[in-house]
C-alpha cells in the first residue's frame, strides 16, 4: 500500500513541482516506509526551499531524535520556534520547545 501511495503522491508532484504539501506527504511516507534517512533529506530540502513550513521542522526535530541525533534536533526545534514567531503560530511553538525540553531532559 506505501508504495503504491508512493507512486501516487510522485506522479503529482511530478505535475506539481513546487508543491511544499506533496514534498511533505511524501517525506512523510518514507518516514512510515522506514526510510528515515530520505525522510530527513526531504524535510531538509522543503525547510531550505520553504523555512516558514512549521510542520517539517516538528517532523525533522522528531526523525533525529528518532536516529540519536540529538543535538540535530534541538538546533532544528529551535529553528522552529523561531519561525513560529515570524508566522504567528504560538501553538506549533509550544510544541517545538516542548519537544526540546524533552530531548535536552533526557541528555
Amino acid at each position: 500500500m506505501s508504495a503504491e501511495r508512493m507512486q501516487q503522491l510522485q506522479a503529482m508532484l511530478a505535475e506539481e513541482p513546487g508543491d511544499t504539501f506533496l514534498r511533505y506527504a511524501i517525506a512523510l511516507e518514507h518516514k512510515r516506509m522506514g526510510n528515515m534517512e530520505q525522510a530527513i533529506a526531504d524535510l531538509t530540502s522543503i525547510l531550505i526551499d520553504e523555512p516558514k513550513h512549521v510542520p517539517s521542522y516538528y517532523q525533522l526535530a522528531s526523525l533525529q531524535a528518532e536516529l540519536g541525533l540529538v543535538a540535530e534536533a534541538v538546533h532544528t526545534c529551535e529553528a522552529g520556534a523561531l519561525q513560529c514567531i515570524v508566522t504567528n503560530d504560538p501553538k506549533a511553538r509550544m510544541e517545538l520547545l516542548a519537544l526540546k525540553r524533552a530531548l535536552l531532559d533526557e541528555e
